[in-house]
């Protein structure tokens, strides 16, 4: 979404992305960072909850199952015979760090989709086209900490297709890999190389080390939903639990999870192989997801205590009733570098904070300065603003698919009325303060996106549904060693080649930027692709 009025149709801009290693969570500027204690114990009831002021954050201690092999996360197997000592551990190619979100069985509220959210429109009274109950889920769930990051992505890329094949995938029709990820067609927001002539396993390369923790961009529901296959189908091989403190002073469980990606994809919490693949119907009831929309919007908005605007809802993901405060570049104090990195330094302690507000412009180095003004995302987390589930980011940066369905609008080109089209939340980098709001919602367009639509605003984050019994024989990460897969490589020594259509002769260079130039020209060069250097 941008910041367009409700009703219009979103005007496509260009963003970047990033991500997270999964221990640097725990170590966020110590203002903010909630305290995190070693504890696998179960929940403890809810500590009182500490008076905020609006729009500041005080500080804190811190279906029909077909019979099949059963998931991995539901074979999790305890640590196997190499866990003796002097030996390596089982190994993983993900760690996606999770909170927990408890108080099963709350209530929803009621909206009108964009009305401002104040105690005369919150909750809001049935009836009319605008209405929806939001944010009630009957179970404990857990939710990813982070947006999907560029990194993570790419981990997922070099193990499920190892040859760089980049197949078309049958039903949905879509690559893994798309043009508009590619740094040389796409200077300001590609974040991913595709390289042909490469080692096995090695066929994708973040564009430049400052995407790796940034949220993925260019994507659509697809590719996170073959993403959440990988995880659903692979093997969860060891778990890390902490207790942190919610900024409202209740205990929540967070758990960092060690998983073995699978190349099966195309079926596992979602079955993408045939004509049903737009419903988005989950297979199953624990294991790796893309969150629904309650589920999204309870771990962004929900207190388990009175939050003084007479619902158990802020109208913010921030843990207020007010808008945070923008990050920014300009000023004599930025809070964002001009690789989008969060300026920790210059963050007011308490004060909330989010990227959205058309306020952090910055853009690759070797992107030329006229690509596109518009404003783009920080790594995740940085900002170390936090929602009463210990999230980050559920304000702007991206705007996040749900796996939720919903009617595609009036004027959508749709015969055979399929749901193609899916929730999201949250707002992007541009977004006015609406976009956040509790109530920035509808039940079509805006605020649904269609299912196969990429777009350089739309991001998401894993969910995972427990499986107490496989959970209970998880080994914790002590002997758990990183993949091959586990780091994903930057594109150091790549060599770009673009054909030159006057001489018809090969141009060949080791230098980004003079190939974001050339490529700039389509009237006189093509971009052929990269090569690795020693290969070239």
């Amino acid at each position: 979404m941008n910041g367009a009025k409700p009703g219009r149709r979103p005007r496509k801009k260009h963003f970047p992305i990033e991500a997270l290693e999964p221990r640097e969570l725990m170590t966020a500027s110590p203002a903010f960072a909630p305290a995190i204690v070693a504890d696998a114990g179960a929940d403890r009831p809810p500590a009182a909850i500490g008076r905020l002021r609006a729009g500041v954050q005080t500080s804190w201690d811190a279906t029909d199952l077909a019979r099949r092999p059963p998931p991995a996360h539901q074979a999790a197997r305890p640590a196997p015979q190499s866990h003796r000592r002097g030996k390596a551990g089982p190994s993983y190619d993900l760690a996606v760090q999770f909170s927990y979100v408890t108080s099963p069985g709350n209530a929803s509220v009621g909206i009108h989709g964009f009305t401002p959210p104040s105690q005369a429109t919150v909750p809001a009274q049935p009836g009319g086209d605008t209405y929806q109950e939001l944010g009630g889920v009957p179970y404990v769930y857990a939710i990813g900490r982070t947006e999907i990051t560029a990194g993570q992505y790419v981990t997922f890329l070099n193990k499920v297709d190892p040859k760089g094949e980049n197949p078309v995938q049958p039903y949905t029709n879509v690559r893994l890999w798309v043009e508009d990820f590619s740094p040389v067609l796409n200077p300001f927001s590609g974040q991913i190389n595709f390289v042909e002539d490469a080692d096995p396993g090695s066929h994708y390369r973040l564009a430049a080390d400052f995407w790796r923790d940034k949220p993925l961009v260019n994507a659509n529901l697809f590719h996170f939903a073959y993403f959440a296959n990988s995880l659903y189908n692979g093997s969860t091989v060891a778990a890390d639990d902490a207790r942190g403190r919610s900024p409202l002073g209740f205990p929540v469980r967070t758990q960092a999870r060690y998983v073995d990606l699978s190349t099966r994809i195309d079926t596992g919490m979602y079955d993408l192989r045939d004509a049903n693949y737009p419903f988005f119907t989950r297979l199953d009831t624990s294991g790796y997801v893309i969150p629904s929309e309650d589920e999204w919007v309870k771990a962004a908005y929900f207190s388990p205590r009175p939050t003084g605007n007479g619902t158990h809802y802020y109208y913010y993901p921030t843990v207020a009733d007010a808008p945070p405060t923008p990050l920014h570049t300009g000023g004599d104090r930025p809070t964002v570098d001009a690789l989008g990195n969060v300026v920790r330094a210059n963050l007011t302690p308490g004060v909330a904070y989010a990227n959205y507000h058309d306020k952090v412009f910055w853009q690759p180095p070797y992107a030329p300065p006229s690509t596109d003004p518009g404003a783009n995302v920080v790594s995740v987390g940085q900002a170390s603003t936090l929602s009463p589930w210990l999230t980050y980011d559920q304000a702007g940066n991206v705007v996040e698919f749900t796996d939720t369905i919903t009617a595609a609008p009036a004027y959508e080109i749709n015969p055979h009325g399929l749901p193609v089209y899916v929730k999201a939340h949250g707002g992007i980098a541009s977004a006015p303060d609406w976009q956040l709001w509790l109530t920035a919602t509808g039940t079509t367009d805006p605020y649904g996106q269609r299912a196969g639509f990429t777009d350089t605003q739309g991001g998401s984050r894993f969910g995972y549904l427990p499986d107490a019994k496989a959970d209970r024989k998880l080994p914790n990460s002590r002997r758990a060693t990183p993949s091959r897969f586990a780091s994903p490589p930057a594109s150091a020594g790549l060599v770009y080649r673009l054909l030159d259509l006057a001489s018809r002769e090969v141009v060949s260079t080791p230098d980004l930027a003079a190939a974001v130039r050339l490529a700039a020209a389509p009237t006189s060069y093509t971009y052929l692709g990269a090569i690795a250097g020693p290969k070239a």
